[in-house]
């Protein structure tokens, strides 16, 4: 996957953070920083970053170019959603627990909830599309509560009610979308747009 200015701007940040706890010279910080900004996809920024502790870019480290594979598994009573780097779509029948977290930075995820089967009135969803973009549909009539945090020139779009209702499903959506985007929205009308599936 390409890397976007945003990427390379929070690598080189990582970087300048490193060099001020004396982690890494100010000559490998300029060689680094010169290789950040060549970069051209994930594999190029691993190797920058890989010796550096988590806090300073260990997510590039784990190299979301590669990306570990879409996995969903329960994890006490929350499904948790695992492709960074990754595309990952869930529709049709499912099962949502009161609690689902979709870790999708640097990737794409698309949860259609239109079918699933809720086994809770409330279904908090936790969402991370940094650097990514994610799309959340929700079953015609419910609402929900979203509080994302899209800064670092991310998006978010909601297009759906915000109240929450007597006898309809509710949402709570948080997370981050920094530099990446989300949206969430019911059923797309019919239509151009309708050809692609919703």
């Amino acid at each position: 996957m390409r890397v976007s200015d945003a990427d390379r701007d929070q690598v080189a940040e990582a970087l300048r953070e490193a060099a001020a706890e004396g982690r890494i010279t100010l000559d490998e910080l300029d060689d680094r920083l010169e290789r950040t900004y060549s970069s051209q996809v994930y594999a190029d920024l691993e190797p920058v970053v890989a010796d550096l502790p988590s806090a300073h870019g260990s997510d590039l480290a784990q190299n979301p170019a590669a990306g570990a594979a879409s996995v969903s598994e329960q994890s006490g009573d929350a499904l948790v959603i695992n492709a960074k780097g990754e595309t990952t779509v869930r529709k049709g029948t499912w099962e949502v627990p009161a609690r689902v977290e979709a870790h999708a930075r640097w990737g794409a995820c698309k949860l259609d909830l239109r079918e699933a089967r809720l086994t809770s009135p409330v279904t908090e969803i936790w969402i991370d599309v940094t650097g990514g973009s994610g799309s959340i549909i929700l079953p015609e009539g419910a609402t929900a509560h979203i509080d994302v945090d899209s800064s670092w020139f991310g998006s978010l779009k909601s297009q759906v009610d915000t109240i929450r209702k007597q006898g309809v499903p509710h949402f709570v959506v948080t997370g981050e979308a920094k530099g990446g985007s989300l949206t969430v929205r019911y059923k797309r009308s019919s239509g151009f747009l309708g050809i692609f599936g919703g």
